[in-house]
């Protein structure tokens, strides 16, 4: 209930993710049922530039597979978040029914839908979690260089011998130590640089303690940069 995805990122993170592609709307289906919007729909509404969508189950799944929530239970949660102005659409997701929606429409038939949030003048990138760097918020960003060929013998030995598990060890080690950012180079005359790439962020964005933070790809080829 802190706010991941199923898929591990944040929902932050999830727009940042896809601002660049400028969507028309995100539409959120969570399993916890209407009254636990904070850690979703809270977080979301302040930020998105586009249209918020909210289809939430019948509350969790019974012992039985079933759903317990009522159309009046759904209504009453719904109409808590409409009042609030954080969403666009609603409809209902599992164990939800037409009486669950005929109960959230006529509960929510007189509230003002969402205005999308201004477009923000900032660099906000994102891992599994999203981060705004702004003078009003950081002055320094700790970009860890220890993933690079070129900045830690250590890691160019890793990578050189095919060693990667140990690699994402040199990762984890950064971000503990409190890198923000995570530098990627494994350019090298003595390796395929595309392979190594594509291998090392494949493995890293399934490592949460790593792919919290944002990675910087580098490279001076462009190619490796794409299949970074």
């Amino acid at each position: 209930q802190g706010g991941p995805t199923v898929s591990g990122p944040a929902v932050g993170a999830v727009f940042v993710s896809r601002a660049p592609r400028q969507p028309v709307r995100l539409r959120l289906n969570w399993a916890l049922g209407g009254k636990d919007k904070e850690a979703f729909l809270g977080r979301l509404a302040p930020v998105a530039g586009c249209y918020v969508d909210a289809y939430p189950n019948a509350g969790l799944p019974n012992a039985m597979g079933g759903y317990d929530d009522t159309p009046a239970d759904m209504a009453r949660d719904t109409l808590e978040f409409a009042a609030e102005g954080l969403v666009n659409l609603l409809g209902g997701c599992c164990g939800s029914t037409p009486p669950h929606i005929k109960a959230m429409v006529e509960a929510t038939q007189a509230c003002t839908p969402r205005v999308p949030a201004p477009h923000r003048e900032v660099l906000w990138l994102s891992g599994l979690e999203d981060m705004v760097i702004d003078r009003s918020r950081v002055t320094f960003t700790n970009v860890g260089e220890r993933c690079n060929l070129a900045g830690s013998i250590q890691f160019k030995k890793l990578i050189l011998a095919d060693d990667y598990g140990r690699a994402m060890d040199v990762a984890k080690k950064q971000v503990e130590d409190g890198a923000m950012v995570l530098d990627v180079n494994v350019d090298d005359g003595m390796l395929d640089g595309v392979k190594a790439m594509r291998k090392f962020i494949n493995i890293a964005v399934t490592e949460p303690e790593v792919s919290r933070v944002p990675f910087m790809v580098d490279s001076s080829k462009f190619e490796i940069v794409e299949a970074g």
